[in-house]
């Protein structure tokens, strides 16, 4: 009994430091470098925005795909030549809704490790290396490379009251038995902040934000859905509060100690209600309801196709 209960909270401890590194890493920010052998390219992406207090769905995704033999001076010239083509254009954009001009600066792209700039000369394979750093302008990032991956994340439809739901997940660097999934019913009504910022928040604060969202919510006429937390785990079982409603899911791909990218989805389609009657599985399953010994086994047969057979006979 103790080591079940040692077990179940070791697990929710895991879970709750997963979520806090993952929170501190995603501050940090992370560049996260491919490379796998016996493939000639690798790939980099990071999400970048010049104002570092962006939350990181508001920071561009930047994704590049170079020669493992290519120079560093290379690819770091086209990382950097892409980023200021993006900043010019929203600073263009800026400077006509204000009516005035203002060109910004040059955004420069380095790598480093302890302190010390990366040679140019080196080639990409060598020099994008787990713990140097990437530098644009005065943002850090942390290269990471072949961290656990999400390529694919999907639910599977129709989603019925009662019967399991299982994630089909495509993964990369990761197994799905370590990786963290988290279930949320999404049911109408705004969520007035998430458990972290609503932590950092005073009375006050509450209040106001409070106000913001009710305002909100007569605004966009109920069509925002809050998302309440329901399981952890692999898979799930729809309960009848989920009638109606659409599922989120949310996966972190997890190995050992390192923590990949979070992935978010949400299904297409709402719960629908399960069968009144009893499915045939079901009635199988009441014969096998308990496992047999290991010198047993239960042999089920059905008639389904003889009477198919008879019926086509005679008529």
């Amino acid at each position: 009994m103790l080591s079940v209960l040692n077990k179940t909270i070791s697990s929710h401890l895991n879970i709750r430091l997963l979520r806090i590194a993952y929170r501190a890493m995603c501050e940090m920010g992370r560049v996260f470098v491919r490379s796998v052998e016996n493939e000639e390219r690798l790939q980099i992406t990071f999400r970048y925005h010049p104002d570092s207090l962006q939350p990181p769905t508001k920071q561009r995704v930047y994704n590049f795909d170079r020669l493992k033999t290519e120079g560093l001076e290379r690819t770091i010239q086209h990382i950097s030549t892409k980023i200021n083509k993006v900043v010019m254009k929203r600073s263009k954009k800026k400077n006509k809704s204000l009516g005035v001009e203002v060109i910004p600066d040059e955004v420069r792209v380095v790598l480093s490790e302890d302190g010390s700039v990366i040679s140019t000369s080196e080639p990409n394979e060598n020099a994008w290396i787990s713990g140097r750093c990437m530098h644009i302008g005065d943002q850090l990032f942390c290269v990471c490379v072949n961290v656990p991956a999400i390529r694919k994340l999907s639910l599977p439809q129709p989603m019925m009251v009662g019967f399991p739901i299982y994630a089909n997940i495509d993964l990369e660097f990761a197994d799905v038995s370590d990786c963290e999934l988290t279930w949320y019913r999404l049911s109408n009504g705004v969520a007035l902040t998430s458990s972290a910022e609503s932590s950092n928040l005073s009375v006050g604060d509450v209040d106001n934000q409070e106000s913001y969202v009710t305002k909100k919510y007569k605004r966009t006429k109920q069509t925002e859905k809050r998302a309440v937390k329901t399981f952890v785990g692999r898979s799930y079982i729809p309960a009848v509060e989920d009638t109606g409603c659409q599922l989120k899911l949310e996966c972190m791909p997890v190995r050992g100690e390192i923590v990949g990218e979070m992935v978010t989805m949400v299904s297409s389609s709402a719960v629908q209600d399960g069968p009144t009657i009893m499915c045939p599985f079901e009635k199988r399953h009441k014969f096998t309801e308990q496992l047999t010994s290991s010198d047993r086994f239960v042999f089920l047969f059905s008639n389904i196709i003889c009477l198919a057979v008879s019926t086509l006979m005679h008529s």
